[in-house]
């Protein structure tokens, strides 16, 4: 598994315009916020990519929001951003409070999914993973100090995160959704040393998306390139992939397709944010996750945890 032969291509240039939001009869700060709204931009951005699926929500903030953080509309760049972190230190962090879907954006953003869902729309939603949650309540410094001196505490918070955002699974897969995209670049394998992806960062995404798993039944849930193939790298996963032919399919295409499969939960190795794009090296890339990943594995770096 070599990381050059998936490169991430980067997030295509963001979709939601002012012009873009009038075209729909969409109100531009609603789009983020309000079901009717976020409903007409997705299904404008769908056709201008000619694309076949829609996709919410259009910031990563939801979930950070959800749990406390202080949202607003950047002016500089014109999408949801944190304004203030809830906390200072790792320390401060006690009991993180449950997910209310009946209120706030979380609630508009699943009301969205459920109005796709009535016009026959594919409709995927983006998760963002523990790391990148956290790193929007607390400073990414923060959590780079707890990996060498906390690292008990990052997993505990983590799997409070995990649990809720199962929880959240489960509520887009009532509501509609077809396909959950997963992606925790804030700890993304090329940043941490492998000894500390495999023991905490992979092992806390391998552990969120098993809570994922055990808390839907059908909905499938795709990993983006960067974080599939450091996965499979670090042992916690494998992958299988799944030929199409015709190889004039989009990537888009091809996952209708293959969320029809009973049984088969994990996508990787490809780009949702790019599905309307074709399809590359002429397949979709299944993932059967470990068993029990890094159970008497070896590792020549025992000398320093951080190494």
């Amino acid at each position: 598994m070599r990381e050059e032969d998936f490169p991430c291509l980067g997030e295509p240039e963001r979709p939601i315009t002012e012009d873009l939001c009038r075209n729909a009869g969409a109100r531009y700060a609603s789009v983020f916020s309000t079901a009717e709204d976020m409903v007409k931009a997705a299904l404008e951005v769908k056709r201008l990519n000619r694309d076949v699926w829609v996709k919410l929500p259009f910031c990563v903030t939801i979930e950070a929001e959800a749990f406390g953080a202080e949202v607003s509309l950047n002016s500089l760049y014109g999408v949801p951003a944190v304004t203030s972190f809830r906390y200072e230190r790792l320390e401060d962090i006690g009991e993180l409070p449950p997910l209310d879907f009946d209120q706030g954006r979380l609630f508009q953003v699943l009301r969205a999914a459920d109005m796709l869902q009535t016009q026959g729309e594919y409709t995927m939603l983006n998760i963002e993973g523990p790391f990148t949650v956290l790193g929007q309540l607390i400073s990414s410094k923060e959590i780079y100090k707890g990996l060498y001196r906390n690292p008990g505490k990052l997993r505990q918070i983590c799997g409070s995160i995990s649990r809720e955002l199962a929880r959240y699974a489960r509520e887009a897969e009532r509501h509609g959704v077809s396909l959950l995209s997963y992606a925790d670049p804030t700890v993304a394998s090329s940043l941490v040393s492998p000894k500390i992806y495999r023991q905490l960062c992979g092992r806390v995404s391998w552990e969120a998306l098993q809570e994922m798993a055990a808390a839907t039944h059908r909905v499938a849930i795709h990993l983006c390139n960067v974080t599939s193939v450091g996965f499979e790298k670090a042992g916690f996963c494998t992958s299988t992939k799944i030929a199409f032919l015709p190889t004039s399919l989009t990537y888009g295409e091809a996952l209708v397709e293959i969320i029809k499969k009973p049984g088969l939960r994990f996508l990787g190795h490809g780009c949702v944010q790019r599905s309307y794009s074709p399809l590359q090296n002429g397949g979709i890339f299944s993932l059967q996750l470990a068993e029990n990943p890094g159970q008497g594995q070896e590792d020549e770096e025992d000398q320093g945890y951080g190494k």
